[in-house]
């Protein structure tokens, strides 16, 4: 086959199809190989060509929004007139939202039902409300109570002597500030009160003496005694610098203290540490102030509200956490040391929609909320949830501020939903592809397909190697259309014709392309002969198809040039307007009978 003239001919012939798939498509990849050396006058007049054949073909299409009837306790049979059901001969009841409307499914909703006010009543049926909540994500942790180290106080000695009045006998005595603990007799102390009293009358020598004093412990009230007498005290008095509880005690009566000695420690337990230990993933979002919540497990029903105090700096190497501090009161004393707590932090706290949590399903296709839109119709829909906190859940999207939820009773009112909707799939499977109503941009964008089938044809015919790249406008097809249309016969067509695509991206030889070709030629015949065949008979694209193997080609124009084998082809007519419209009516017909046929044998 010479190339030099036929390739451009065909070249030339194919544009009567590419505006129709450039003109208002989000694809920016077209066959820029069919594009070259032509003038934008005659792409313009060939687009208003197809926009007008567009605007034709919207005008023919039938309306599929008939009434459906079925049985009420035969649901899978449906009939498009009144009547008595065959397999029990109750009477039919009217199909809501039987249709068959293609716009119906393409949101991310099921089918709206309506409910008696009666019937709702005995569901148990309750409404909530979509509405501003604030809070943020949930961390849970656990902590360990201790001891709060800002209130403790340790009386040390800083100098020798001997215990002669002990006042506190043993751990837990409790202690009142100002309170006295023991009476210490300090050889050391007395030497120095001497000296104290001895310098009165040079005030240099008794700030001197005084400064000694302080510098061995002794406190203000024992240096107010000192002063008030003449002569230096035996067993100098030392008191609680503050109220708590005796949490260490390390002398008795008559013990001999060393400089540096701890001699008691006194606790305040009215507020204590919790350390909590956070997975090293989860640090990052507490900080200094993120508000806690507080439970124990040894005290039932008592909640504490607390902050994180301090973040430690440091991840335990063994465990991968890390640590906070948080301060809590304790004024009755009944959180002790060493206790657990079960702690639950709020970060990124904000205002977000939120419904209860009880209100949102959960299945294989996602999270569905029914929503109440009064007067007894209900509607399941499709939303995206976000965090949940405190019983309330995030709703990103699917639910608006303000619409009533159904929390109570909503399985029962999506099950029946889901089973309209699946009736309604059922007849939208029915329809044939000529009743299906494509929209101009819809058209354009399958009409890719038939791009990538000219491409292919002309490569082989011309002896070119076919660039992958190329293929990817009509690979990208079946995601565009398949949110509408994967429950109607058309998406068998989309599948099968996007695996011929793909087989011909990955090809290596020539015999791989030729079948990749027959696979998706395969596939779109059912489309060009019975979907659409006025709009493809008005391109004047051609189907032919090879004796020898049965395999069809697309091409433009009407002398054949087999891709396949050497040799021509057979040309396959275009059937009629009136015998498409006969077809399909036959088999949407054909269709109801073999289905009731089925119903009954089944019984």
């Amino acid at each position: 086959m010479c190339s030099r003239c036929h390739g451009p001919r065909r070249r030339a012939a194919v544009i009567a199809l590419v505006p129709v798939l450039l003109a208002g498509q989000p694809i920016a990849v077209g066959f820029p190989g069919w594009l070259g050396g032509h003038v934008a006058a005659d792409m313009a007049v060939i687009s208003a060509v197809s926009d007008a054949a567009h605007a034709g073909e919207a005008k023919a299409s039938p309306d599929t929004s008939a009434v459906r009837y079925t049985c009420p306790m035969h649901p899978h049979y449906i009939a498009n007139e009144m009547g008595t059901c065959p397999i029990c001969g109750m009477d039919l009841v009217k199909l809501e939202g039987g249709g068959g409307d293609l716009k119906a499914s393409a949101g991310a909703s099921r089918t709206i039902i309506t409910i008696a006010s009666e019937t709702i009543q005995n569901m148990g049926v309750r409404l909530g409300k979509a509405e501003l909540s604030s809070f943020g994500r949930s961390i849970r942790s656990y902590g360990i109570v201790h001891e709060n180290e800002r209130r403790q106080t340790d009386i040390t000695a800083r100098v020798e002597g001997w215990v002669e009045d002990l006042r506190v006998t043993a751990v837990g005595d409790t202690v009142k500030k100002g309170d006295l603990i023991l009476k210490l007799f300090s050889p050391q102390l007395i030497i120095s009160q001497g000296d104290f009293q001895r310098s009165r009358g040079t005030r240099s020598l008794v700030g001197r003496g005084e400064g000694q004093l302080r510098s061995y412990g002794v406190q203000a009230q024992a240096l107010e005694q000192i002063k008030a007498r003449n002569e230096p005290l035996e067993r100098v008095p030392f008191y609680a610098d503050q109220a708590g509880t005796i949490s260490e005690l390390n002398l008795r009566k008559g013990s001999y203290v060393k400089r540096g000695m701890l001699l008691a420690r006194i606790q305040d337990y009215s507020e204590v540490w919790l350390r909590v230990g956070v997975p090293e993933k989860d640090l990052g979002f507490i900080q200094t102030d993120t508000p806690a919540r507080v439970t124990f497990p040894n005290l039932p029903g008592r909640q504490v509200n607390a902050i994180v105090d301090y973040v430690y700096p440091t991840i335990d190497t063994k465990t991968r956490t890390g640590q906070v501090r948080l301060v809590l009161a304790n004024p009755d004393g009944l959180i002790r040391p060493g206790s657990y707590a079960d702690v639950t932090f709020e970060v990124g706290h904000e205002r977000r929609v939120a419904v209860p949590s009880e209100a949102v399903l959960r299945s294989g296709a996602g999270r569905y909320v029914v929503v109440s839109l009064g007067e007894g119709r209900f509607e399941p829909r499709l939303v995206e949830i976000g965090l949940a906190s405190d019983g309330r859940t995030e709703i990103k999207k699917g639910v608006l501020k303000d619409e009533d939820v159904v929390v109570s009773g909503q399985f029962l009112i999506d099950s029946e939903s889901a089973l309209r909707e699946s009736f309604r799939k059922l007849q939208r499977l029915q329809v044939p592809l000529s009743l299906l109503k494509l929209t101009k941009n819809e058209f354009a964008m399958i009409d890719h397909l038939i791009d990538a089938s000219l491409y292919a044809h002309e490569a082989i015919i011309d002896g070119y190697d076919i660039e992958p790249k190329n293929l990817d406008p009509a690979i990208s097809i079946k995601d565009l259309m398949w949110p509408r249309y994967k429950d109607t016969q058309l998406a068998f067509v989309l599948t099968d014709a996007v695996a011929g695509v793909r087989k011909m991206q990955a090809a290596r030889t020539e015999t791989e392309i030729k079948t990749g070709l027959a696979s998706l030629n395969e596939a779109l015949r059912i489309w060009v002969l019975k979907g659409a065949p006025a709009h493809y008979k008005s391109k004047k694209l051609g189907v032919f198809r090879d004796p020898k193997t049965d395999r069809i080609w697309f091409q433009i124009g009407a002398k054949p040039f087999n891709p396949f084998a050497r040799g021509g082809g057979e040309s396959i007519a275009y059937p009629s307007v009136e015998s498409a419209a006969a077809t399909a009516a036959a088999a949407a017909s054909k269709d109801a009978m073999s289905k009731t046929s089925g119903t009954h044998s089944g019984q």
